[in-house]
């Protein structure tokens, strides 16, 4: 079906030709979400051991069954199922599988350039600070959830630096910010922003990323930065 998308960025909403469908019941949610990971064909065994992981594989093949019959209009249109299993309609746009290609995109590239607009860049910023469907629980969605927390925080640094080589340092501040909103603890992430202040000729405020980051992660780990940082700041007046 064309014109569907599926957003699993932030929260999850299944919309149809600009019109948001009814909330799908939880099942039918997870069934969906499952799909939408695996991006392939799954067969029907796999796809109930992950929705029902406790139960026998006839109880969990008897429960699939039944939740396909009870598929809402709306749901029906995106799942496709095959002579080997289910999948997602191919037609259905994936906000998360966007997103990881841009991800990819800023750290494949040997001196990755946006080409974007200040606005789409800033757009694609914000892209990159949602979690991946924060109120689920199944093992197989935390999973995907931590590969993206660590994707995205690299794909933020990465985009902070390529930004900084294009001369639009406002922006690149912006992303480094970014990256430390979504992950405070991240050294990487506060050495980032600290090279953008040195580079803007900000002394007091690379000394004030790093007092601040410090501090907490003292508070947080009873620890100190460690030696890449302490020498990126060591040679530069309070």
């Amino acid at each position: 079906m064309t014109g569907t998308e599926l957003r699993l960025l932030g929260s999850f909403e299944l919309t149809a030709a600009d019109a948001a469908a009814p909330a799908p019941s939880p099942g039918t949610q997870r069934l969906v979400v499952l799909l939408a990971l695996r991006d392939r064909v799954v067969s029907r065994a796999a796809v109930a051991g992950a929705l029902w992981p406790d139960a026998s594989s006839n109880l969990a093949a008897l429960r699939l069954r039944a939740a396909l019959t009870r598929l809402d209009p709306a749901a029906r249109s995106v799942v496709e199922l095959t002579p080997g299993g289910l999948r997602l309609d191919a037609a259905c746009a994936v906000d998360y599988r966007d997103a990881r290609a841009y991800a990819d995109e800023q750290l494949e590239l040997e001196h990755p350039s946006p080409h974007q607009t200040a606005a789409e860049t800033r757009a694609s910023i914000a892209v990159l600070c949602l979690e991946l469907l924060p109120d689920s629980y199944d093992d197989w969605v935390l999973a995907e959830a931590e590969d993206w927390r660590l994707l995205r925080a690299a794909a933020l640094e990465a985009l902070a630096a390529s930004l900084s080589d294009d001369g639009r340092p406002q922006l690149a501040m912006t992303a480094a910010r970014a990256a430390i909103r979504n992950e405070p603890l991240r050294e990487t992430a506060q050495a980032a922003l600290i090279r953008l202040h040195l580079l803007a000729g900000n002394q007091h405020e690379a000394h004030r990323v790093y007092e601040r980051f410090a501090a907490a992660l003292h508070e947080a780990l009873q620890v100190s930065p460690s030696r890449m940082l302490q020498s990126l700041i060591s040679t530069v007046p309070a």
